[in-house]
């Protein structure tokens, strides 16, 4: 069979394979497709269809972005868009996701991009931060508002089982590739020690001026983004651990 021409779509299908240490087999088997025809398509003897290669992206959870390049790569127009804030309907969606965490109230929820940083706050959230910060929050940087230099870190009580913890979502957002490099990263001094495993869940247990909080964190992302800049959005919900932490927000004026 006559090699097709190299689009590069076979190095890039097999660079995001090899990433989510999948077999041919393993990824054939998930698509639909024989293992041969995936050897063909990584080789460039074969092409994808349009069809083939959003599956495949999907499959291999490659961003929307790289998915078009591999759309290109292949020969087939991008299917995703990346509109401004302010494009319908980027907007509903930007709405929508507003009207969720002002729901949340009086408990903290943030709208993340990139997974660090803030695009928006709810008042319980900026009433948490206010707190911790004596004043509106610095930095719209979650990195740097917890472990950068005066960060709010520095309340935690078990605050090196949240930098052991942080590390490990910065590496598996680092794997997904959703973001341009910022990450939660805990100054290197900071000794590690993993979570207490007598708890059902990581607890953000901070300890200011005598009043002592517990906090949960729930992350939510949408399921089907189709436009680029979505696909970036992600929810952070802090949940109270204890009756104690949930009257502190509801008394908190």
């Amino acid at each position: 069979m006559t090699a097709l021409h190299d689009t590069g779509f076979g190095p890039l299908l097999r660079s995001w394979r090899q990433t989510r240490r999948l077999s041919q087999l393993d990824l054939a088997l998930a698509c639909g497709a024989s293992q041969r025809h995936v050897s063909f398509m990584e080789s460039g003897r074969a092409r994808p269809s349009r069809g083939m290669a959003l599956t495949l992206g999907s499959v291999l959870r490659v961003p929307l972005k790289d998915q078009n390049l591999m759309l290109l790569a292949a020969g087939h127009a991008p299917a995703f868009a990346d509109r401004p804030r302010n494009a319908s309907p980027r907007k509903a969606v930007d709405a929508a996701l507003i009207e969720v965490i002002r729901r949340q109230n009086p408990l903290p929820a943030m709208i993340l991009e990139n997974g660090v940083q803030i695009a928006a706050a709810n008042a319980g959230a900026d009433r948490l931060m206010t707190f911790l910060c004596d004043g509106p929050r610095p930095t719209d940087n979650l990195g740097q508002l917890f472990f950068g230099e005066g960060g709010v870190a520095r309340f935690l009580e078990n605050g090196d089982e949240v930098a052991a913890w942080g590390d490990r979502q910065a590496r598996a957002q680092r794997v997904l590739n959703l973001g341009p490099g910022e990450q939660i990263v805990a100054p290197p001094s900071q000794p590690r020690r993993d979570a207490n495993a007598s708890d059902a869940a990581l607890t953000l247990r901070f300890l200011k001026d005598g009043v002592r909080l517990g906090l949960y964190t729930l992350l939510a992302t949408l399921g089907t983004p189709l436009d680029i800049g979505v696909e970036r959005l992600g929810l952070e919900f802090f949940l109270p651990a204890d009756a104690a932490t949930e009257a502190w927000f509801k008394d908190t004026p």
